[in-house]
């Protein structure tokens, strides 16, 4: 058999693959109990379901065939508006944004735009599992910025630059963030800017959760003074319209950034998906989304959220986190209990689906500063639910030795 391609041995399979698993096991059997998904668990407004139909019986031609690279005209419309409306951001719809294939694929052409082999990325460390590998397998190095719960996982600034070398070529934000619920601080975000003026490199602003957002204000880190020429800003419909199977969102920024991101795109997927599209043209008119985030999805997500919360510090006393102000997730710090249960965290949470009956994910997944946690996902299980769940992890972790 031919070699395969060098570059392989610097990436590892996604610990997504071996979760799937569980999670797969955790769909068909009703009795376990599953904190792991990152997925909505609300069902997409029903006018976006009927319009299925309605663009089928209009012209099913349309519905299946190619569109612009870039995407359709009448969502990249809809885009630049949804942003003034809700960020002031004056964003080009002709030349500033480019439709993806969620905002996984936006990040990946974003780094092959502007990165070269050997360029350095900083990125928070716990952070989303996915960044990481896509800069290891472009050939560059992911640099991290370690973040702890006693500071509300927020990124220290000295620290941040103390990591700047003349390699480093971008930075990673994700607010709020996945796993740890954090929303950057205003301050910070403008401390982040300068440093990028400063050194000359890359804001990759991943907004994925940007609604999802139960206190506080979300900062649009591209509209910062010094941001916007240096700032490339990605977002997914699969957490705000609730549809992540559809794989669909988009990415702003400087005119030159989205023509490169263009073209490379010609070559991954070259087209978004077309009845995605439309839907989502769909979503983002008459109103639908607003009623769908204010009336469906963050009162039914903050319910869960200060439930979970609750029952955390009820039924694991000693674990430390921080309640989120965004995003689906509690991000745990269970070093006090793995001790004396003589366990690292990928093997407590085997053991909680195996003997529990309950899915978390181990925080190793989410950088080497995530060891000794884990991250619980509150979107997924209904408010009952989410009490039984937390208590057999509670009643787990109580338990003195390896069981």
């Amino acid at each position: 058999m031919p070699n395969f391609a060098k570059k392989l041995k610097f990436v590892e399979k996604s610990p997504l693959k071996k979760l799937a698993v569980l999670l797969e096991a955790a769909r068909r059997n009703p009795n376990i109990i599953s904190f792991g998904a990152g997925a909505p668990s609300v069902p997409p407004p029903k006018e976006v379901f009927e319009e299925i139909n309605v663009q089928f019986k209009k012209n099913s031609w349309a519905t299946t065939t190619y569109t612009d690279t870039r995407g359709r005209g009448e969502l990249l419309d809809a885009i630049s508006r949804d942003l003034k409306k809700y960020g002031e951001v004056d964003a080009n719809p002709r030349n500033e944004i480019i439709i993806t294939d969620g905002a996984t694929e936006g990040i990946l052409l974003a780094l092959m735009a502007v990165t070269n082999q050997g360029d350095e990325v900083i990125i928070t460390d716990p952070s989303y599992m996915g960044y990481s590998e896509t800069i290891s397998v472009l050939g560059g190095r992911a640099v991290s910025l370690p973040v702890y719960v006693e500071d509300g996982f927020q990124p220290e600034i000295e620290k941040l630059e103390s990591l700047i070398t003349n390699r480093t070529r971008a930075f990673i934000l994700l607010s709020p963030d996945n796993p740890t619920g954090r929303v950057i601080e205003k301050k910070r975000a403008k401390a982040i800017v300068d440093l990028a003026v400063d050194h000359d490199f890359w804001i990759l602003s991943d907004e994925s959760y940007k609604h999802i957002l139960y206190e506080g204000e979300h900062i649009w880190v591209g509209e910062l003074p010094g941001a916007r020429d240096r700032t490339i800003t990605f977002d997914s419909f699969s957490k705000a319209a609730s549809i992540p199977g559809l794989r669909l969102g988009y990415a702003y920024g400087p005119s030159e950034v989205i023509e490169a991101m263009e073209k490379l795109k010609q070559y991954t997927s070259l087209a978004p998906n077309t009845l995605s599209q439309l839907m989502m043209i769909k979503f983002l008119s008459g109103g639908i989304k607003d009623r769908f985030l204010h009336e469906v999805v963050i009162p039914t997500y903050r319910e869960r959220r200060d439930a979970m919360g609750k029952f955390i510090a009820k039924y694991i006393p000693k674990a430390k986190t921080v309640k989120p102000n965004g995003a689906f997730y509690y991000f745990i710090n269970i070093k006090d209990y793995l001790g004396p249960l003589g366990m690292n965290d990928e093997q407590l949470a085997e053991n909680l689906v195996n003997k529990s009956g309950v899915v978390v994910i181990p925080g190793i997944h989410f950088g080497a500063n995530g060891r000794q946690h884990f991250r619980l996902t509150f979107v997924t299980e209904p408010v009952n639910r989410i009490e039984v769940g937390v208590k057999k992890i509670g009643d787990f972790l109580a338990k003195k030795k390896r069981v």
